[in-house]
């Protein structure tokens, strides 16, 4: 078995362990259903849907050159190398599903409105009764990250079950068929699930306080942000902790950013190359100096996505191991590949927790440590929190949510990661198997 198969098994069998401690704990202490007092009540809201669709490779490419024709836009596409047939084809997919969705939901006598990352707004938000996101878990990402409502449920269709999970979306089984998933909707077949979600609040200077403004990373080509302070590195930390913590300093504003992460919040300089320079504060302990490839921070949804890939062990490292503690320290091991994948799944699983945890989870990526870094030592590269502070020391860093959006995140500005109940997402569960 491959190391990428050995992946794919960890991620699946995790899963699955989180799935039936998730069944148990519902027989155990049912969670109180939406919109009912006893709990039982899976009633749906969905006179007003509102489908938010996937922007295509094919979209994408068509809204950056703009001023051309489509035969234009073929001939340089083709030039460059790149799959025209297939990418026509699949957006033609894409906007057939979506279309696809959007018939069965009006022949159910529901009102639809659809709407792309362009056109996705707070008004339309407000008007509808359900968010219905069409594409794969980066669209799900998107719909969830404006909805603010935590009663507002939000139920991603996979349009392309061949070709991805989608983890986040309904089974496969509804994609294949669209009007007995919404049918099962409509009869209450499902159970109702709530997932935590990270809301950052900024904390920076108040005359810089208006360019904390989003950018969406999936419509734009390239984007950098200028420096925020002229404060070097260099400058006495010290000092700069004094007038940052000052009570009697009238000039730092915060603001709470409006999107909520469901995956993670990604911290870190622009260039991958560049040493990310950045204060952590765990749970309200004592401030660390940081150098690293960036921060990640992550919610019980996203402990199965990028967190999981950071902290993972593979087989063969595992082995390597075993195989050290056995040779050099008279460590009696069974170092053989299958005991080495048993263990490397064990310890995978536990890097995964569940989806409603009021906890998030921190993960420094490719932490520098020599002579003084960090200072002081002892800060954990990874572990469970209730809230994480971060200050930027960086010169060209972004403040990423869910790998969508990302906020200007440099030099004197500071952030506060946290859970609250109240901005969970409401979503669906439904049994992976057909329910007739």
């Amino acid at each position: 078995m491959s190391v990428l198969n050995n992946f794919s098994v960890s991620i699946a069998k995790g899963l699955r362990r989180l799935r039936q401690n998730k069944e148990l704990c519902e027989r155990l202490l049912p969670t109180r259903r939406h919109g009912s007092k006893d709990g039982k009540d899976t009633r749906l809201k969905m006179d007003k849907c509102l489908i938010v669709s996937k922007v295509t490779r094919y979209e994408y490419e068509r809204r950056s050159h703009d001023y051309i024709s489509d035969s234009e836009l073929e001939t340089i596409l083709r030039k460059r190398g790149s799959d025209f047939d297939a990418m026509l084809a699949n957006h033609k997919e894409q906007k057939a599903f979506e279309e696809k969705v959007a018939k069965r939901l009006r022949e159910l006598g529901h009102q639809v409105e659809m709407a792309s990352r362009l056109t996705y707004n707070d008004e339309l938000i407000d008007w509808c009764d359900v968010v219905v996101p069409c594409g794969g878990d980066g669209t799900f990402l998107l719909a969830a990250s404006r909805v603010r409502d935590a009663n507002k449920p939000v139920i991603g269709f996979n349009s392309a079950p061949h070709k991805s999970v989608g983890r986040l979306c309904l089974p496969t089984w509804c994609s294949n068929d669209v009007k007995g998933a919404l049918q099962a909707l409509k009869e209450g077949r499902f159970r109702w699930m709530r997932r935590s979600r990270i809301r950052t609040t900024v904390t920076c200077e108040a005359k810089l306080l208006d360019t904390i403004t989003p950018v969406d990373l999936h419509t734009l080509h390239f984007s950098r942000y200028p420096p925020m302070s002229n404060i070097h590195e260099s400058q006495d930390s010290q000092s700069k902790d004094q007038e940052f913590n000052s009570s009697g300093n009238t000039s730092l504003s915060t603001k709470v950013l409006p999107f909520l992460a469901l995956n993670e919040v990604f911290i870190g300089e622009s260039v991958t190359s560049r040493v990310s320079l950045l204060r952590l504060q765990i749970d309200n302990g004592q401030w660390t100096h940081t150098k690293s490839s960036g921060l990640c921070v992550t919610t019980g949804t996203g402990s199965t996505s990028w967190h999981f890939s950071i902290n993972c062990l593979r087989t063969h490292s595992v082995l390597e191991l075993m195989k050290i503690l056995n040779e050099e320290f008279d460590v009696k091991l069974e170092s053989t590949l299958e005991r080495a994948r048993e263990v490397a799944e064990r310890y995978n699983q536990k890097l995964m927790f569940a989806p409603e945890c009021e906890q998030l989870a921190y993960s420094v990526r490719e932490y520098i440590t020599f002579e003084e870094w960090p200072a002081p030592r002892g800060l954990r590269v990874r572990d469970r929190a209730a809230s994480v502070r971060v200050r930027s020391h960086c010169t060209d860093a972004g403040l990423v949510v869910d790998g969508s959006v990302s906020f200007p995140f440099n030099d004197g500005t500071e952030a506060l990661l946290e859970i609250h109940p109240e901005d969970s997402l409401m979503t669906v569960q439904m049994d992976d198997a057909l329910p007739y």
